[in-house]
């Protein structure tokens, strides 16, 4: 009974789901021949076909939901193998940011192997990339170069059209790298099944690979780069004006101190004596500008000229 409007309603009693007969008997279930008794089974509902669901991954990349359950690959090994990936994936982002290439082998040899089907290739190939990006920013190039060359795919140039290199030189995980002095991962990034330009550009400042690696000191990288081909006197935005002369990577180098990546530059043919039209300054000039501060900061702790740390001025 429930009350509506003050006034005590009988309502009828709510029929239950109708039970489905199975074609399959107690003793089919079982393994053995089966007699003429029928097993009932009520229908799968919504909340066990979403729990069963995200048992099998939801959120990781290349969900259950966007893979085998939205297509024709049902059948048990499918199943199994997509499982397995995602059992196996944490431990395969674990190995991939610490670099464990023995671990990320083992992995890849009894667990990533090719695909059964499309399906399932599309939940393989999202992870392998994630691994493999986690990989590149972790500065594991190890295990990088064993993904990629495994058929990992990072997916860099995902929405360039056609070939236009104006396009690809969007990318920057090679400045990203650069900054960050992952020498050897960016030595992966430029090589050519990859395919990541010397020449990118941060859409921002302008700024390239090499351009990051000097105004950070990183000479490893900036070796990596010149070994690649980059040009060693392109001019970014910054210090730029109508002409667009900006600053080089060497005065990148000079104007922060890092008298070894000038030094790398110089060694690589960079033109020291080029100006930049903000200011008219070479990078000779701003490095000697931050030498001549740097003295004056050391000379007021104590120091003097000639010790050991007073000699930085002859770096270069």
């Amino acid at each position: 009974r429930r009350c509506r409007h003050r006034a005590w309603t009988r309502v009828a009693p709510r029929v239950p789901a109708p039970l489905v007969p199975s074609t399959m008997t107690p003793e089919s279930a079982r393994g053995g021949e089966g007699d003429e008794s029928v097993r009932l089974a009520h229908p799968r509902s919504r909340v066990a076909a979403a729990a069963s669901a995200s048992s099998r991954g939801g959120g990781t990349p290349g969900s259950w939901n966007l893979g085998v359950a939205h297509s024709a690959a049902n059948k048990k090994d499918q199943r199994d193998y997509v499982d397995a990936l995602f059992a196996q994936y944490p431990h395969l982002m674990e190995a991939a940011e610490a670099d464990d290439r023995k671990k990320v082998q083992e992995l890849m040899d009894a667990v990533y192997l090719p695909a059964p089907d499309a399906s399932t290739a599309k939940i393989r190939d999202a992870q392998l990339r994630a691994a493999a990006l986690a990989a590149a920013r972790a500065g594991g190039a190890k295990s990088l170069r064993l993904l990629l060359d495994r058929g990992a795919d990072l997916g860099l140039f995902d929405e360039v059209v056609g070939s236009d290199p104006e396009e690809r030189l969007r990318c920057t995980m090679g400045i990203e790298c650069a900054g960050r002095g992952r020498a050897e991962v960016l030595d992966v990034l430029l090589s050519e099944d990859v395919g990541v330009s010397t020449e990118c550009r941060d859409p921002r400042n302008g700024m390239t690979a090499l351009m990051a690696a000097a105004r950070f000191g990183h000479a490893a990288c900036i070796a990596v780069l010149v070994d690649r081909g980059a040009d060693v006197d392109a001019r970014s935005e910054y210090g730029s004006g109508a002409m667009g002369g900006g600053s080089t990577a060497a005065m990148m180098a000079a104007e922060n101190g890092h008298a070894g990546a000038l030094n790398a530059l110089r060694a690589a043919g960079a033109d020291v004596n080029l100006t930049r039209e903000v200011d008219g300054k070479t990078a000779m000039q701003l490095h000697r500008e931050k030498v001549t501060a740097e003295m004056k900061k050391l000379s007021n702790m104590g120091y003097v000229q000639g010790s050991s740390i007073g000699n930085y001025a002859t770096e270069i």
